[in-house]
């Protein structure tokens, strides 16, 4: 079982990027998956987590707890707190949505991350797309648990009808900025 884990601010998309992964997975590809939106009572804004469990076999672990294989981090602010108690030898990856170097961010000591500007990316596509939509493209690029066209078909399940081409277009720019 692989365990994706996403961290972000209540309101940019943490608990629907998650579900776009298990959607991916589990209902286009057949295989066996698992989206668990872990919050409270908490107002817009406030820390969210999302775990993504991927399995060939059915995923019974609804634990919050969870030893990630990847972690996703949409709001820079939260890499502290998402780091704390991790060993460098796990997660297999790490990827950050920031404007800032892994040394800025504090993640010089992990030789395994991945740090993209998606929020400039969203920028240059029309539609207002979420930032959440590019971290899913690279999450797809970089883990290979989900194929693009599977991804594509997930965002057309979950995201509203008039966001669904641009966040597409997102999970493109997102995947393409990994895939060079």
């Amino acid at each position: 079982m692989k365990e994706i884990i996403w961290h972000g601010l209540g309101g940019q998309g943490a608990v629907a990027a998650s579900s776009v992964i298990g959607t991916a997975v589990g209902i286009c590809e057949g295989r066996y998956a698992l989206s668990l939106p872990i919050f409270g009572a908490q107002r817009r804004g406030s820390a969210v987590l999302a775990i993504t469990r991927v399995s060939e076999s059915p995923v019974r672990n609804r634990a919050k707890e969870c030893d990630p294989d990847y972690i996703v981090i949409i709001d820079e602010s939260l890499v502290s707190s998402a780091l704390t108690g991790l060993s460098n030898g796990k997660p297999r990856q790490i990827i950050v949505n920031s404007k800032k170097s892994a040394t800025e961010l504090g993640l010089a000591k992990w030789s395994n991350v991945i740090i993209v500007d998606a929020e400039t990316v969203v920028s240059k596509i029309p539609g207002n797309p979420m930032v959440n939509s590019v971290l899913v493209g690279v999450v797809a690029a970089v883990t290979g648990l989900a194929k693009l066209d599977s991804i594509k078909k997930a965002i057309a399940e979950v995201v509203p009808s008039r966001h669904v081409e641009s966040n597409i277009a997102a999970v493109e720019a997102g995947f393409k900025a990994v895939k060079r």
